[in-house]
C-alpha cells in the first residue's frame, strides 16, 4: 500500500458497493489518496478525486407528501428519520474526499443540487475563481551516513506548500528543532563555519547557507483544554459540563495553535523542501489536511507522525544525512460553484418578514467536513412541504465551495456576498451548520494511545450581531436538551467556522459546530464510524427547531 493509496473500508458492503460504482464510471483507479503512514504516497492525484461525486444521483432524495398546517414546533417525528439523515451523509462519504475543485467536490455540489430542486427549491450556481492545488503523489526517502536508503513512512502532505517534480527534490537534511529564526541563524552560522574549514582546504565554499537543504522542523500542538470554549461561552448547557470540560483534552491541530512552521522563512534561507515532525499518534496524525487554508508557498512540506519523527532523528543522530521529498500536485486556474437555493415565503397578508441565510459549505475531507449539507437538505425537505403562505419568511440555502482554501485562493463569503447585494438584499438573519453528530477521540494531547473517549464532542451554538437571537439559542438549547453545549461568544471578529461571515456582514448569526480532533482527516471511511447516527439526527432536529423559531421573529432584523 502506498501513502497516497486508500485501504478496503472496514465493511466488506460498502467496499463492494464504492466498487462496483467506481468501476462503471471508469474511475476506481482514483479513489486513491488517503493519506496513509507508512508508504511511498503513489496515487492518483487529489486522494480520491476520481470518484466523480456521480456514485447516485438526486433520484433517490426522500420526497414525503405535503403537510397540512404550518410548520413547527419541530419534533424528530418532523424530520426525515435518522436512517435517511444517515444514508446522505454516507452517500457523500462514499465518493472520497471532497477536497476543493476536485471531481468529487464538484460531483457533491450536483448531488445537492438535484436533492433541492427535487424539494421545488429554485437553484442557482454562481462560479468563482479558485487556484486549485490537488496532491497527486507523496513520499521521503532519507539516505543515512553510511549509506543505506530507508523509506519514511508520511504521515501527511501540507496542503498547497508546494510542489516537486516525480523525481522530487533532494539535498543534505538539516534538523531545525523548533525553526524559528534563532535556530535557522545557528543553522547558516554553522554552515558558513564550515564552508571556511571546507575552503581552508582547498574545497569549492557553500552557494549559501542552507542552500538545497531539507529541513527538519517541530510542529507542536498546544496542549489544551475543553474550558477554552467553555471561557468564551456566554452560558453552557448543563451547567455541570463546565467542570466536564475543564478536564477534557481539546489539543487540536485545527487550531493552529501555535502556527504552523513559517514555510517563506525556510524558502528564504533556501531550502528546497520542509520536513515537520507533529507529536501526534500516528493513527491521529495520519491524513490530516492542515493547515486547511494555507496560501500557496512554492515549499513543499511533508509531515510525519512522532514515531516516524523519532526515526528520523535517529538517523540523523548516526551522522550527515540526505532526502528525497516528493510531493506532486496539480495546480491550476479554476471557478468552483457556490450554490444557492431558495424556498419562498408568503406569510399572511401584511405579515411577511425578511429572508433568512441558511448556510454551510460544500468542501471536505470525510463524513464531518462537511455534512452540514445533508443536514440543509433535511431542513430544506421539511419547510418545502408545507404551503408557502404558511412560512412568513423565505429561506435561502447557501452552499460555499471554498472553505478549505485560503483566501488569496478564492473569494471567500463575505467578500463573495459584498459583491453580490442583490443576494444579501432582505436578509435579516443567518443559521449555519457544520460538523454535525460528532464523537469523542483523542490521543491525550499526543502522550497516548488515540481511542474514543466514550464522550460526544462538545458542541459550539455561537452567536453574533443580535441579543435576540443569543436568547433564542440559549433557551432552544435548554428546551432541546442538547448536551455539552455552550452558547459561545464571536472571538477574533469570528464565529468559530463558516458563520463567520455572515457575522463579519453585520448580520445576526448562530452557527453551530464542532471541532474534534479528525475534523481535517482524511481516513478510511472517511470517519464514518466517529459519528453516532442518533446523535447527528437530534442536532439536525435542534437546527430545525431553531430555523422555525427565527422564522418566527417579528419582521426586521433582530436587535
Amino acid at each position: 500500500m502506498t501513502a497516497g493509496e486508500e485501504p478496503p473500508t472496514t465493511s466488506r458492503r460498502r467496499f463492494l458497493d464504492t466498487t462496483l460504482r467506481l468501476t462503471a464510471s471508469g474511475a476506481f483507479t482514483a479513489v486513491a489518496g488517503t493519506l496513509a503512514a507508512g508508504c511511498d504516497g503513489s496515487g492518483a492525484a487529489d486522494g480520491a478525486a476520481g470518484a466523480g461525486g456521480r456514485a447516485v444521483t438526486g433520484a433517490d432524495a426522500v420526497r414525503r407528501p405535503f403537510a397540512t398546517g404550518a410548520p413547527g414546533p419541530v419534533t424528530a417525528q418532523d424530520l426525515v428519520d435518522a436512517d435517511t439523515l444517515w444514508s446522505w451523509v454516507d452517500r457523500m462519504t462514499a465518493v472520497g474526499p471532497r477536497h476543493t475543485g476536485s471531481a468529487a467536490h464538484r460531483g457533491h455540489i450536483d448531488d445537492l443540487e438535484r436533492q433541492l430542486r427535487g424539494y421545488g427549491l429554485t437553484v442557482t450556481r454562481h462560479p468563482t475563481r479558485l487556484a486549485q492545488w490537488l496532491a497527486g503523489r507523496w513520499s521521503l526517502q532519507v539516505t543515512d551516513a553510511g549509506g543505506t536508503a530507508w523509506t519514511l513512512p508520511v504521515a501527511s502532505y501540507r496542503p498547497c506548500s508546494g510542489e516537486t517534480g516525480p523525481a522530487g527534490v533532494t539535498g543534505p537534511v538539516v534538523d531545525l528543532g523548533p525553526g524559528d529564526e534563532a535556530a535557522y541563524q545557528a543553522a547558516a552560522g554553522d554552515s558558513a563555519d564550515a564552508g571556511a574549514s571546507a575552503g581552508a582546504g582547498g574545497g569549492g565554499g557553500a552557494a549559501g547557507p542552507l542552500t538545497g537543504a531539507v529541513v527538519v522542523v517541530d510542529a507542536p500542538i498546544a496542549r489544551l483544554r475543553a474550558s477554552v470554549l467553555t471561557d468564551l461561552a456566554y452560558a453552557v448547557h448543563p451547567p455541570t459540563a463546565r467542570a466536564e470540560f475543564a478536564q477534557e483534552d481539546y489539543s487540536r491541530v485545527w487550531l493552529g495553535v501555535p502556527p504552523a512552521p513559517d514555510l517563506a522563512t525556510a524558502r528564504a534561507h533556501g531550502a528546497v523542501a520542509m520536513i515537520e515532525i507533529s507529536g501526534q499518534s500516528p493513527a491521529l496524525a495520519a491524513g490530516q489536511y492542515t493547515p486547511h487554508q494555507q496560501e500557496h508557498a512554492g515549499l513543499p512540506a511533508l509531515r510525519l507522525d512522532r514515531e516516524s519523527g523519532a526515526r528520523l532523528r535517529a538517523l540523523l543522530a548516526r551522522g550527515p544525512a540526505r532526502a528525497t521529498l516528493v510531493l506532486t500536485a496539480d495546480r491550476r486556474e479554476t471557478t468552483v460553484d457556490y450554490l444557492l437555493a431558495r424556498l419562498p415565503g408568503a406569510g399572511p397578508p401584511g405579515t411577511r418578514a425578511g429572508t433568512v441565510l441558511v448556510a454551510t459549505h460544500t468542501d471536505g475531507q470525510n463524513a464531518v467536513e462537511e455534512n452540514g449539507g445533508p443536514a440543509l437538505c433535511a431542513l430544506a425537505e421539511y419547510f418545502s412541504r408545507f404551503p408557502a403562505a404558511t412560512r412568513s419568511r423565505d429561506l435561502l440555502f447557501m452552499f460555499s465551495p471554498n472553505h478549505m482554501t485560503a483566501d488569496g485562493a478564492t473569494v471567500k463569503p463575505d467578500a463573495w456576498l459584498r459583491a453580490h447585494p442583490e443576494i444579501t438584499a432582505g436578509v435579516e438573519m443567518a443559521l449555519v451548520a457544520e460538523h454535525l453528530g460528532t464523537l469523542g477521540w483523542d490521543d491525550q494531547g499526543g502522550t497516548g494511545p488515540y481511542r474514543a473517549t466514550g464522550r460526544t464532542e462538545p458542541v459550539a451554538v455561537a452567536v453574533g450581531n443580535s441579543d435576540t437571537l443569543r436568547t433564542l439559542a440559549q433557551d432552544e438549547v435548554r428546551t432541546s436538551g442538547l448536551a455539552r453545549a455552550g452558547i459561545q461568544k464571536p472571538f477574533q471578529n469570528g464565529l468559530y467556522g463558516e458563520g463567520t461571515f455572515a457575522y463579519r456582514l453585520g448580520i445576526p448569526t448562530i452557527a453551530m459546530i464542532t471541532g474534534p480532533a479528525y475534523l481535517l482527516q482524511v481516513a478510511p471511511g472517511g470517519n464514518l464510524d466517529k459519528l453516532d447516527r442518533a446523535l447527528l439526527h437530534q442536532h439536525t432536529v435542534f437546527l430545525a427547531s431553531l430555523l422555525h423559531r427565527m422564522m418566527e421573529l417579528p419582521g426586521g432584523i433582530p436587535r
